[in-house]
């Protein structure tokens, strides 16, 4: 973990920079990023840097994306053949001011006065600099950055100059650039991507009255992107106005006659289209902008603090007792909903929408980690998530048919638009477990929402056609029963194995699941059922081997150690030496070839302790303490996925203090920059991790068939915390201090939960103490 230098001011529902530092830059243009879901903005500021090294200027759109041949030294069968890196996209933010021909520049003006801030509660990006040009004049400028939750298309950025001791000439320069390029993987391939040079071609640049845009295609991937803004002035102004029209830019040049102490406002709309979504895009920009000027920025900026507050509303976690970590909760949540696609078009990277590390793809991180936080918070976005995966399971399809499944959908472990791009098998394709861990998404959206629409239309068919691969991927094994061989784990470090405990255990559930449902469909959906049966030409007798092989699933077991095995080779291997491993020598992955890795007892994230987590109701206490000491030992954490989950398991088993550490880990990890590459992009499954610490963790959410319980517990260092569950049509608030658990129904009819081992019929508010 590296040492903690964090330039930001403590703001429960802000995050502050009063002095700008050039080195944390990078790190700070992470942090203040901005999105909707769709476009994402790094907090790159408006004019610029004028030395490139310390900024990576970067504007994404979530499912926009170049394909490219992945190079093998040696292919084999059915390896993936294309490559898809999400694309930093046309650059729209730029704007320019000049003072007798003196550029304002955060790197070398003189800046009198200087504040930025993120404002979780308003979804805004703000800034003022006060600047002294050589000459002695002096302006305030204040800029303001949003990205529509209301439109995913729209962004929009607010400039005010005053010139606050002169009178005179101030030009304004908008500007669209098209010379944008990815960042190229060196050492490092979780960074950057296999494209070089420009990935967008430029079709055409337009000038047209108060609007400039820049039409560009991919090279490979051929969808088309239209980049345009709408360029207007809300206060009076005197002004002459130039074109730009450069080989890569477009842009109009304001020269204004600037009035002493009088405020010039300028705003920006900027719309971004492309054929992926729309075939008329065109059309689409004139309506996103021409909306948008009728509505005007206060309006917009209006509809964006009322989405906010109802986020607020339901979503909320409160803190009370540790500043730093009110504000770290809040701010994760934010960059969640901010980088997750709303649209089942889109899903959420592994950076959110802020940075280009894995190349924007989309991991099992979504129904792990992600989806949950919005099962209990905003259950419709969840809902769009999974419909995402359906509207990809035709890739899952064909992908099961190169790895010789003849029926069924394997899901990829590295995706933009359904396909597996990921060139290294051992540790993506052999990582199977992701079609069970959507398929528990599932389970866990329809047991929190009763959302039948979402379960016959499109949940059921995701459900068989991914248990047939577990079907066809097992066998019977005399002694143990159904087994699954050569699969790999969430843990990275240890690579196609026989039995891995967590993969066996998912697919039991999963197994299980899709033969209830199928039963349940059948029994009070029959034409919707036979439409599926129908349509995948399912045999009814398939149906009975799902729940055979799920009551037959073997599940290792050491009965010597009395723990649940990782896999039927783990705990014969080599434990890593970790009292001799250097310090810098971690994370493992960039210091040790995969095989020397793979031959150790090593885990590089939760493996099984995350099974314990998910499925916590099939364990003993007892149990699940001597499987978490022993993983913990062997787990060096080198995944950010992990630390939440080992704090909820710690949670679980009464290690509170221990549970708290893990905890603290995760809350502040990209506003402290804990891994050291914030500057990468934000942790997002971290992100959400945290909020599952604290609901999950402290607070002993849990949720199983008909069943919701509670088991709070709180850190010596909190006086109070809490947060809200929404469940049925039923928002719940929990309130946990040092001495009561305080049970709230804020919205919704009666519903019967369990504090702790009691079971209570909630109607308004309920007391009781807090355990020890």
């Amino acid at each position: 973990m590296n040492e903690i230098k964090n330039d930001l001011l403590i703001d429960e529902w802000k995050i502050v920079e009063k002095n700008f530092n050039l080195e944390d830059n990078k790190k700070n243009e992470t942090i203040f990023s901005i999105g909707n879901g769709y476009i994402g903005m790094r907090g790159n500021f408006e004019e610029g840097l004028k030395d490139k090294k310390y900024t990576v200027e970067g504007t994404y759109l979530n499912g926009f994306y170049e394909t490219h041949e992945i190079k093998y030294g040696e292919k084999a069968y059915a390896f993936p053949e294309i490559g898809q890196t999400m694309l930093n996209v046309i650059n729209s933010k730029i704007i320019k001011i000049y003072v007798d021909d003196e550029e304002f520049n955060m790197m070398d003006s003189e800046i009198v006065d200087y504040e930025r801030v993120l404002d979780l509660k308003e979804g805004v990006l703000k800034r003022k600099a006060v600047w002294r040009t050589k000459t002695g004049k002096e302006l305030e400028l204040n800029f303001e950055r949003l990205t529509s939750f209301d439109d995913k298309h729209l962004a929009a950025v607010k400039v005010s100059i005053i010139p606050l001791n002169f009178s005179g000439k101030i030009k304004l320069v908008s500007l669209i650039d098209g010379n944008v390029k990815n960042l190229t993987a060196e050492d490092d391939p979780r960074v950057g991507s296999g494209l070089s040079g420009r990935s967008l071609e430029i079709i055409e640049k337009n000038i047209e009255d108060d609007e400039i845009s820049i039409l560009s295609k991919t090279k490979n991937s051929n969808f088309k992107l239209l980049c345009a803004a709408k360029n207007l002035f809300t206060t009076e102004q005197d002004y002459t106005i130039k074109s730009i029209d450069d080989e890569y830019i477009v842009g109009i040049e304001y020269e204004i006659n600037g009035v002493e102490k009088n405020k010039i406002e300028f705003i920006k709309y900027i719309s971004y289209t492309t054929t992926r979504d729309y075939d008329e895009i065109f059309d689409v920009k004139d309506r996103v902008l021409k909306r948008a000027a009728k509505m005007g920025y206060e309006n917009i900026k209006k509809n964006q603090i009322e989405y906010m507050k109802r986020f607020w509303e339901s979503a909320d976690v409160e803190i009370e007792g540790d500043a730093k970590l009110q504000q770290g909760i809040r701010f994760n949540m934010f960059h969640i909903l901010q980088s997750t696609g709303k649209d089942s078009k889109t899903n959420i990277g592994a950076k959110g929408l802020t940075g280009e590390g894995y190349e924007g793809h989309y991991f099992w991180d979504t129904e792990m980690y992600i989806i949950p936080m919005f099962i209990y918070t905003k259950p419709e976005v969840a809902r769009k998530l999974l419909e995402y995966r359906y509207n990809t399971l035709d890739k899952a399809r064909e992908r099961a048919r190169q790895m010789s499944h003849e029926k069924g959908a394997l899901f990829p472990w590295r995706t933009i638009n359904g396909e597996e791009c990921s060139a290294y098998f051992p540790a993506s394709t052999a990582q199977y477990h992701i079609n069970a861990d959507i398929a528990y998404a599932i389970k866990k959206y329809y047991e929190a929402t009763l959302d039948e629409e979402f379960l016959i239309k499109y949940g059921a068919e995701i459900l068989f056609e991914t248990a047939r691969i577990f079907e066809d991927l097992g066998h019977y094994v005399e002694g143990k029963g159904f087994c699954i061989d050569g699969v790999t784990g969430p843990d990275e470090y240890t690579a196609i194995v026989n039995n891995n405990a967590y993969t066996n255990l998912m697919a039991k559930d999963h197994l299980s699941f899709a033969a209830y449902v199928a039963e349940y469909m059948k029994k009070n959906f029959n034409d919707e059922y036979q439409r599926i049966k129908e349509k995948i030409e399912l045999d009814e007798e398939e149906i009975a081997r799902w729940k055979k092989a799920a009551e037959n699933m073997y599940i290792p077991y050491d009965e010597k150690l009395k723990i649940h095995p990782q896999d039927d080779s783990f705990l014969s291997k080599k434990i890593w030496d970790f009292e001799n491993t250097p310090k810098e020598n971690y994370p493992l992955l960039l210091h040790y070839h995969p095989l020397v890795i793979y031959r150790h007892q090593v885990c590089k994230q939760a493996d099984w302790v995350l099974a314990l987590y998910l499925h916590s109701d099939k364990f003993t206490k007892e149990q699940k303490i001597r499987d978490f000491e022993y993983y913990e030992k062997v787990t060096t954490h080198d995944s950010s996925l992990s630390p939440c989950i080992f704090s909820i398991v710690a949670c679980d088993i009464g290690y509170i203090d221990k549970a708290y550490d893990y905890f603290m880990r995760t809350a502040r990890m990209d506003l402290d920059d804990h891994h050291g590459n914030t500057k990468d992009g934000i942790h997002a499954a971290n992100m959400a991790g945290s909020w599952l610490g604290i609901v999950a963790g402290f607070g002993g959410f849990r949720a199983f068939e008909d069943e919701i319980l509670f088991s709070p517990r709180i850190p010596q260092n909190w006086n109070r915390y809490s947060f809200k569950i929404n469940y049925r049509q039923r928002l719940i608030k929990v309130d946990v201090n040092k001495e009561k658990v305080i049970l709230q129904l804020i919205k919704g009819s009666s519903i019967k939960v369990k504090l702790y081992d009691e079971e209570v019929q909630l109607e308004d508010k309920i007391e009781r103490n807090l355990a020890n």
